[in-house]
C-alpha cells in the first residue's frame, strides 16, 4: 500500500492534496510543518512525500535534500509541489534529487500520477517490487493526521 506524507503549511493546499491522494486510493498522512517529518516517515512506513516548497521553518527543497541524503530513506519517493514557475520547480527538483514535481495549479490531475511514478522509480532503483494498491469494497482509507 502506498503511504504518502503531505507536508504543506497552507491548510487549504494541504487539504486539497490530501483529498486528491485519498480519492486516488493512497493512505495519506499530513503535517502542517516539516518538523518531525523524519519521525513520521519512519514510524508510519511512509512510501512517498509530497512537499510544498515555500514553508516558514524549512523550505521543501531543503527538506527534500535532507531526506534524500539520509541512507535510511533511500527508497522514499519525493515529489515537490509549488505554485512557482514550472521551470524553476523542475530545476529545484533536479538539484535536490526529487523524483517528481507538481504545480499547485495541476494538483487534481498531476499529483497522484507523480506519486505513483516516484514510488515506482524508487522501487526500480532498489530492485524491490512496485507496491500495488488493493482495498476491500469499502474503498480506500480516509486520511488522518499523525500525532
Amino acid at each position: 500500500m502506498i503511504r504518502v506524507l503531505v507536508i504543506d503549511d497552507d491548510d487549504i493546499a494541504r487539504e486539497a492534496m490530501c483529498a486528491v491522494l485519498v480519492k486516488a486510493g493512497f493512505y495519506v498522512f499530513e503535517l502542517a510543518t516539516p518538523i518531525g517529518a523524519t519521525s513520521v516517515i519512519k514510524r508510519d512506513g511512509i512510501t512517498a512525500v509530497a512537499l510544498d516548497i515555500n514553508m516558514p521553518t524549512i523550505n521543501g527543497d531543503k527538506l527534500a535534500k535532507l531526506l534524500r541524503d539520509n541512507a535510511q530513506l533511500s527508497n522514499l519517493g519525493i515529489v515537490l509541489v509549488s505554485g512557482c514557475d514550472v521551470e524553476q520547480l523542475s530545476a529545484l527538483g533536479a538539484k535536490v534529487g526529487a523524483d517528481g514535481i507538481v504545480s499547485k495549479s495541476k494538483l487534481h490531475v498531476a499529483l497522484a500520477p507523480a506519486i505513483e511514478r516516484a514510488v515506482a522509480a524508487r522501487a526500480a532503483k532498489s530492485g524491490a517490487p512496485t507496491t500495488s494498491i488493493t482495498y476491500p469494497s469499502s474503498g480506500p482509507p480516509s486520511s488522518r493526521r499523525p500525532r
